[in-house]
């Protein structure tokens, strides 16, 4: 797997405490276009119902078991009760995540969820839980974001490395 194959030659030429950072959206959990209404007006289940991507949930397994680094889910919602959801279809689709990396960003606006997820990546590169991020989204205003702000500190893949 390409993206196996990436991390593997990162690790071994940084000797760096790594975590992957995952967004969920898109990602690992099927986004509809056109389901904005139903997101904005908290609609009970939507997350609940997400169809699982098992190719990109497959392999990040497969990387949780064969890297020595840590995994966590770096998700936006609207709501609380969003995120609830979306860490229950967690439990079900990804057990191998741990609950303490499951990270969720409350926000109601746009712009303001960038910037506080990459506010999150730097908490953990401050608290030295991680010396190296890896970033997996597939918003490239996102990853460009992270790379603009975290500088050397975080790798940026967009999704689409996951897939074979």
């Amino acid at each position: 797997m390409y993206l196996l194959d990436e991390l593997k030659k990162i690790i071994e030429n940084n000797k760096k405490r790594i975590t992957i950072f995952i967004d969920m959206d898109g990602v690992v959990a099927d986004y509809r276009f056109g389901e904005g209404e139903n997101i904005k007006n908290n609609k009970p289940g939507l997350y609940l119902n997400k169809r699982p991507i098992y190719t990109t949930i497959n392999n990040l397994k497969k990387i949780n078991d064969e890297l020595e680094c840590e995994m966590c889910i770096l998700s936006s919602c609207l709501y609380k009760e969003q995120a609830e959801e979306k860490s229950l279809w967690l439990d079900k689709y990804m057990p191998f995540i741990k609950n303490k990396n499951k990270i969720f960003v409350l926000s109601q606006n746009f712009e303001s969820r960038k910037k506080i997820k990459i506010d999150k990546i730097r908490e953990k590169l401050d608290s030295n839980e991680c010396e190296l991020a890896i970033l997996i989204d597939d918003t490239h205003d996102i990853l460009f974001l992270a790379l603009s702000e975290l500088k050397e500190k975080v790798i940026p893949f967009h999704v689409i490395t996951l897939i074979d």
